[in-house]
């Protein structure tokens, strides 16, 4: 079985109506042949990744990637037991260094996981107010634009950015069937140059100072980047603001857990160091590559 036909026959139930169990944790979330990846399976899963899933609405995407990859997993390891690969010598040395690494790396976690109640809630204030400039949020632009490429003709494309800024700015112009006709970029123009909402720092830096100075339904001036000429039409615009502590609160927790870990790993491994020196014989070392 090769891996374009392990990849027709993968089914997946995420968001489906799929009959399960009484316990939720037996409802069956995808299949592959025989093979079936349960819920509660597939929260394991998400939880050695670090995917959260409480109030995640972004996780659908991740969960799915999760469950396919499982079942490919699965399906890869039936084949390799058919052809008895564990037996291979190579393959039994590399076995024993991998659960070597999955002891290490479950002692390290256990050793420097923080302790349950961390950061408590005056902890996670205290850090938010220290560092509100990290919770702004930048300010955001609906933006359409007419691109046009300066690879062959930069002096033509520079001409027709200025005919077809000054012909946007006309009286009851149709900017969208412009961008439509004339943009060099196929996505946005297939959308009448509609890029939809980008932050300022998704912008291109020569686009955003243009932007900051105009009002909603304005055209900008032509704009040089360094691969072509832009035609700017704002909008919309959000300006930046100050997200608020209930906005930022989980995920700054996650943040201050992750770095006392780091942390706390830092320490036992010096520790360990101080209590047993390391020596490294270099000229042995460099012996070895001679």
């Amino acid at each position: 079985m090769n891996i374009k036909q392990i990849g027709c026959i993968v089914c997946l139930a995420i968001g489906g109506q799929w009959a399960y169990a009484a316990d939720s944790g037996d409802e069956i979330i995808a299949k592959m042949g025989a093979f079936e990846l349960k819920r509660g399976e597939v929260k394991k899963l998400a939880e050695a990744q670090g995917i959260v899933l409480k109030g995640n609405k972004q996780a659908a995407l991740a969960l799915e990637q999760l469950a396919r990859a499982e079942l490919m997993r699965h399906a890869v390891l039936v084949e390799a037991k058919k052809a008895q690969w564990e037996k291979k010598p190579e393959v039994q040395q590399q076995i024993e260094r991998a659960k070597d690494q999955v002891v290490v790396a479950s002692y390290m976690n256990h050793t420097a996981r923080p302790p349950a109640n961390y950061p408590t809630e005056q902890e996670l204030k205290q850090a938010y107010e220290a560092n509100k400039a990290m919770f702004t949020a930048p300010a955001q632009y609906r933006v359409a634009q007419i691109y046009l490429a300066t690879d062959k003709d930069a002096a033509k494309a520079e001409r027709q950015a200025e005919e077809l800024t000054r012909r946007a700015r006309e009286k009851g112009a149709d900017f969208a069937e412009l961008a439509r006709k004339n943009s060099a970029h196929p996505e946005s123009a297939a959308k009448g140059g509609d890029m939809g909402w980008l932050a300022e720092d998704q912008l291109l830096p020569e686009l955003r100072p243009a932007l900051r100075n105009l009002l909603a339904g304005e055209i900008a001036k032509p704009v040089k980047s360094a691969n072509g000429w832009h035609v700017l039409k704002l909008a919309e615009r959000k300006e930046s603001a100050q997200r608020s502590f209930a906005e930022v609160k989980d995920s700054l927790a996650q943040l201050m857990r992750l770095r006392l870990a780091e942390q706390n790993e830092r320490e036992y491994m010096n520790k360990l160091i101080a209590q047993s020196p390391v020596s490294v014989n270099e000229i042995a070392l460099a012996n070895m590559i001679e």
